[in-house]
């Protein structure tokens, strides 16, 4: 289907691949390392290649489930396929799964600054800062929101140069042996994978508001492809330098690379990766912020700012409770597991409903033409 909002406020396709690349990357960069290792250890990357790959098939098929929506997203596609009052529940979910994605973000982040820097300051102070902040960047509209994943993930891209200095104590022989897993192991290092590649999905919102957006499928995949080599790359250097056994015990490799790095004018660098990072959450935190908007104003009819108010109080009340390294920890796997489902279950199970209704039509087609 064409676009279904005015040309004014449409984005040139080729902002969509930092829109998805700044809805991927977030704080789990800075600790991936240590759960990607269960199952195929030396060899996870491997499994992190193919989720990176297996990602691009799920982009084409949301591409096709969103050009056989009436109004080019998931609200309009859920009504489409299942009447009002059903599909407005399914949307209600997907806004649920909005919710939890910006909670744990934020409570990642939080726990970051709270053990590395802030020991003594409240949690709920930060998460209430970061929200306020990614409040008034999403209030500017779509525009904004691209403008800031644009410079949230170019100025903190620039660190990546600094891990030239654990490189100088790489250690190759950690790679070894090569491919001496089972497909078990494999597999699971492939499931803790999949937390590094949500975001991908708010494409199902994002769509119509692309200008030419049934050809700018191709940014989609180029913003993949920037994740995937921007995670290969840092789980290379982490595997150079640590060792399967220090991984496992080392709750962010990403911050403990920084340490080693030293200045005559600087000398905790680590510091400067946890501010800095600070750019990342928030590109990662406005792009679902702006989605969830996006289905309170068209499932209820709500005006733009009031969605985005309701939107990030419910997130902020999630946050409050939740306290404790535990929670953090079944907060991410819930997260993973529901993000998981999404992109391999329930976007491939439109993809086939599509398929079905598309070939019942042209069938019944036919029939009436044979009558005839």
């Amino acid at each position: 289907m064409g676009i279904r909002v005015k040309d004014s406020l449409t984005l040139s396709p080729y902002l969509l691949w930092f829109l998805l690349h700044g809805a991927q990357v977030g704080i789990a960069m800075l600790s991936f390392q240590r759960y990607i290792i269960t199952g195929a250890e030396q060899d996870s990357w491997a499994s992190l290649l193919l989720v990176g790959i297996s990602l691009h098939f799920i982009i084409w098929i949301m591409f096709f489930v969103l050009k056989n929506a009436d109004s080019g997203d998931i609200i309009s596609l859920h009504q489409q396929l299942f009447g009002k009052w059903v599909g407005k529940c399914l949307t209600l979910g997907f806004y649920g799964y909005i919710l939890l994605f910006v909670t744990t973000e934020i409570r990642l982040y939080v726990e970051v600054l709270h053990v590395w820097v802030f020991p003594n300051i409240r949690l709920w102070v930060f998460s209430l800062m970061i929200l306020i902040i990614c409040i008034y960047l999403v209030s500017g509209g779509l525009r904004v929101v691209a403008g800031v994943c644009f410079f949230c993930i170019f100025i903190p891209s620039l660190l990546l140069l600094t891990l030239y200095f654990p490189l100088k104590s790489a250690h190759w022989t950690n790679f070894l042996p090569i491919f001496n897993h089972q497909f078990k192991d494999y597999a699971q290092s492939a499931y803790h994978s999949l937390t590094l590649f949500t975001g991908v999905e708010f494409l199902l919102v994002l769509y119509p508001f692309i200008k030419n957006n049934e050809k700018s499928q191709k940014w989609a995949h180029i913003g993949v492809v920037h994740t995937t080599l921007l995670y290969l790359f840092m789980i290379f250097v982490s595997f150079s330098y640590f060792n399967i056994q220090q991984l496992e015990h080392t709750i962010w490799p990403t911050l403990i690379l920084s340490k080693i790095i030293q200045f005559p004018f600087l000398e905790r660098f680590d510091y400067l990766y946890v501010y800095n990072w600070f750019l990342i959450i928030v590109a990662r935190c406005c792009v679902p912020l702006w989605a969830g908007t996006r289905i309170l104003k068209k499932t209820f009819g709500l005006k733009a700012r009031p969605s985005l108010w309701i939107t990030s109080t419910l997130v902020f009340l999630c946050l409050i409770p939740l306290k404790g390294q535990k929670i953090i920890e079944k907060l991410d796997f819930l997260l993973t597991m529901t993000g998981g489902i999404l992109l391999y279950g329930y976007i491939p199970f439109l993809f086939l409903l599509i398929l079905i209704i598309n070939f019942n039509k042209k069938k019944n087609m036919v029939k009436v033409r044979g009558n005839q």
